[in-house]
């Protein structure tokens, strides 16, 4: 319900009978179950005069659809990193150079 959980619930439900007072609660309530339903009653209501009028074959097809598939990008070259290719035997130094650091940069 709304993402709201039993917790969260009893704290509304205390403050709401704190704020309105324990003899306008019941009314309160009431009064706002009664307009829940007749919203209800009038979004089921307009969901059924579009499928009326449309048909179901538009909804169908909408909710069967899949996601788009993202795009394929190739790889720009199959070739080693920059830093490898300049350097085939690696660092002078003997140090391991991690991705995004320069050999020159550690001496």
């Amino acid at each position: 319900m709304f993402g709201i959980g039993f917790p969260e619930f009893l704290i509304i439900m205390a403050l709401a009978l704190i704020v309105v007072g324990p003899e306008k609660l019941p009314g309160l309530a009431k009064s706002l179950a009664k307009q829940f339903f007749e919203l209800k009653k009038a979004a089921n209501s307009l969901n059924a005069s579009l499928r009326d009028e449309v048909g179901d074959k538009p909804w169908e097809d909408f909710q069967r659809q899949p996601p788009p598939a993202p795009p394929v990008v190739p790889p720009e070259s199959a070739g080693p990193p920059p830093s490898a290719a300049a350097s085939p035997d690696g660092p002078e130094d003997g140090k391991a150079v991690g991705p995004g650091q320069d050999a020159d940069a550690q001496q």
